[in-house]
């Protein structure tokens, strides 16, 4: 007997053939879908760093613990503090920040990590400052290495001091190494893991078994770092010949593949060789030492390029009487690296502080060194750094995108100028460098000099300072002097926004950047809404009016009610 046809002219026999193949197309579709969702986001991720990072064993890869962060494009974050139950991890100040990948091959940019007064494992290993960048190799980007400096480490409680490489015990439980390297892939593709320190546990400790690894201020690429030679062991310093007034250079040996006979072997000498005593070898070496070229300095050195910006037309950042002359380089104690990032533009008290070019706002608030500080990015990638403001605008306010010439602040003389004239500290970091960390700022003098001086500004009034004011370091009377020059209208000041953008890498001292990690967003959440209840953003005024108006209908129609009464 024929199969009966359904209302469809589908025969019973065809219907679950066709609904296996919709099974399939959707699954299909649905596979589809989702290979194109992970090559939307299968942008590599080049570098991540972090402060602590913890390693259970040695078959999976360690995990951050704390604020980190990693990606193709530049990020970054700040926490007053940091600190996690399980690990004992407690840390100030922390500023973390990464330029991500430099060109389309996925090179990978710098990384910086920074953080004071940290301890872990309830102060087992503690110090009071902790620094890890990561820096490319300059040229080829075949590779990177990690700049490391920690100040005031201490193992349960004696005071501790390594060489990279070096070790120490730490109790009957563990060992604590600098500058370590591991390797071990991590989900995006990075497996090449260094960090300023190491701690492996020998023996159970804390609730974390034995071969647990904390890595601290930590870094990783997805490219092997950069591996140091061993030092070459130079023999004894001996007595030059007498005709000689300086002794030959040394040259490694070749490598060759074949033995030869010594071909370079002097002859016996006709005459017996002089025999110096002790004393005259001792001060031929020192004159020799003497006269030997000075070794390049480690840290990096101010930068002499003045590379294009890529945005632009821009402003010159003082609306007013001001002076400047060229500082860049010069030597400064309590400065990153020990010299002076930028230029001083030197103005009263209260001058307008202004936007050199379109962009937007971030990492405003306190730093111990710049004071009262913002950042601008502008469209191209290059960040300019404003610090030692008396008081910040509406607009100087994270997250604000504004316009060139728009007044973002005043001049002052907060953190380390508190006992110099007031002035602008104006810093250039341009995005092709930075890869270098806060070392990327180049002399801004001669960009200065080119750019227009603003004439006619609009200044807006002061805003509350967006957090809490530090004792001393020039602070509040900064402030103070400036209400008193220019007061605060609160119904003027729009509202500052609500949610911080991401944005680019460094600082002044320590750098900066907010992001959109839920750690920076409750470091800085509070301090905007702070903001933006001082401010007064026109709402209170707003619901006044209308209630105003509301009595006064409600009058007006009284009135003409009662009238109307009289009338009948």
């Amino acid at each position: 007997m024929p199969a009966r046809a359904n209302d469809r002219g589908y025969s019973p026999r065809v219907r679950p053939a066709l609904r296996q193949l919709a099974t399939v197309a959707v699954c299909g579709a649905a596979a589809l879908a989702g290979s194109v969702a992970a090559s939307a986001d299968s942008s590599p991720i080049c570098v991540e760093t972090g402060v602590l990072a913890v390693q259970a064993s040695a078959s999976v890869a360690p995990v951050a613990v704390g604020p980190a962060l990693g990606g193709p494009v530049r990020t970054g974050t700040t926490a007053p503090t940091v600190s996690d139950v399980e690990t004992g991890l407690r840390a100030g100040a922390v500023t973390l920040g990464v330029a991500g990948c430099v060109d389309d091959a996925g090179t990978p940019g710098g990384t910086t990590a920074r953080a004071t007064h940290w301890s872990i494992l309830g102060g087992a290993v503690t110090g009071v400052t902790l620094r890890a960048d990561l820096v490319p190799a300059l040229g080829n980007g075949a590779g990177w290495r990690l700049r490391t400096s920690v100040a005031g480490l201490r193992v349960e409680g004696r005071a501790v001091e390594l060489a990279p490489g070096g070790t120490t015990s730490v109790g009957d439980w563990g060992v604590l190494r600098s500058q370590s390297t591991l390797e071990k892939v991590a989900p995006g593709g990075v497996r090449w893991w260094r960090a300023a320190l190491q701690l492996r546990l020998s023996s159970a400790h804390a609730g974390f078994p034995a071969g647990t690894t904390f890595l601290i201020g930590w870094a990783v690429a997805d490219r092997q770092p950069l591996t140091l030679p061993p030092p070459v062991e130079q023999p004894p310093t001996t007595a030059a010949p007498s005709g000689s007034s300086t002794p030959a250079p040394r040259k490694a040996p070749a490598t060759t593949t074949h033995v030869t006979a010594p071909k370079h072997v002097a002859a016996a000498p006709s005459s017996p060789a002089r025999t110096l005593p002790p004393t005259a070898v001792r001060r031929r070496a020192e004159r020799l030492r003497a006269k030997a070229p000075r070794t390049r300095p480690t840290a990096p050195q101010p930068l002499r390029g003045t590379p294009p910006l890529g945005a632009g037309p821009y402003t010159f950042p003082v609306a007013g009487d001001v002076s400047f002359g060229d500082t860049y380089g010069a030597a400064r104690s309590d400065v990153s690296d020990g010299w002076h990032h930028g230029d001083d533009l030197f103005a009263p008290l209260g001058t307008p502080v202004v936007a050199v070019t379109d962009g937007t706002i971030f990492s405003v608030g306190w730093n111990h060194i710049g004071g009262w500080r913002l950042w601008l990015l502008d469209a191209a990638g290059d960040e300019f750094y404003y610090a030692h403001l008396s008081g910040y605008t509406a607009l100087g306010a994270n997250g604000r995108h504004v316009q060139r010439g728009d007044v973002l602040g005043y001049v002052g003389n907060t953190g380390d100028a508190v006992t110099t004239d007031t002035h602008l500290h104006f810093e250039i970091h341009p995005v092709s460098l930075l890869y270098l960390g806060y070392d990327g700022a180049v002399d801004p003098t001669t960009y200065l000099d080119h750019w227009v001086r603003p004439t006619k500004v609009h200044t807006l009034p002061p805003v509350p300072l967006p957090g809490r004011a530090p004792t001393g370091w020039g602070a509040v009377r900064d402030f103070r002097k400036l209400l008193a020059i220019r007061p605060m209208h609160h119904r003027l000041v729009p509202r500052a926004p609500s949610k911080p953008v991401s944005a680019a890498t460094s600082l002044h001292g320590v750098s900066r950047r907010p992001n959109q990690l839920a750690l920076n967003r409750r470091a800085v959440g509070p301090q905007l809404l702070r903001a933006g209840r001082g401010s007064g953003d026109g709402d209170g005024s707003a619901a006044a009016i209308a209630g105003i108006l509301l009595v006064a209908a409600a009058l007006v129609a009284l009135f003409y009610t009662v009238r109307s009464a009289r009338t009948d």
